[in-house]
């Protein structure tokens, strides 16, 4: 967000193609109430939406440009949470989808004006030993 608000480009680790499973704190804390409610100790469950989103939609969607640095080692090309189980027990389910999660990220975008710039060359420095490890 920081890189939004600066007008630069998103750094994009790797091409971008990769998927992650986007989950909005709001409902990732509204599932950990309902767990709350629950006699369920030790239950394990996924939170999450359930879908998985390329880097490069979210670019998208935050309408920017963006340069790509190498993918690190080890990094997986797809994750998403098999959020069957919470539905099912809990009853609980994602309510913000990508896009309203992003506008409403946007109409707050103020919040981020003291976080960190991380920049390719701060990335490569503070990931340097990670590299290192996992070659």
């Amino acid at each position: 967000m920081k890189q939004k608000i600066k007008k630069i480009p998103y750094t994009v680790v790797g091409d971008g193609n990769q998927t992650r499973d986007f989950t909005f704190v709001s409902d990732v804390a509204e599932a950990f109430y309902e767990a709350g409610k629950k006699n369920i100790s030790g239950e394990i469950f996924n939170v999450g939406s359930g879908k998985s989103i390329s880097i490069n939609k979210i670019v998208k969607l935050l309408k920017g440009s963006k340069i790509n640095i190498p993918k690190r080692p080890g990094e997986p090309d797809k994750t998403f949470a098999n959020i069957n189980k919470i539905k099912r027990d809990l009853g609980w389910y994602p309510k913000i989808n990508i896009q309203t999660g992003i506008k409403i990220l946007l109409d707050n975008i103020s919040y981020w004006k003291d976080a960190p710039l991380w920049t390719p060359k701060k990335i490569k420095v503070a990931t340097k030993t990670w590299f290192k490890y996992l070659r």
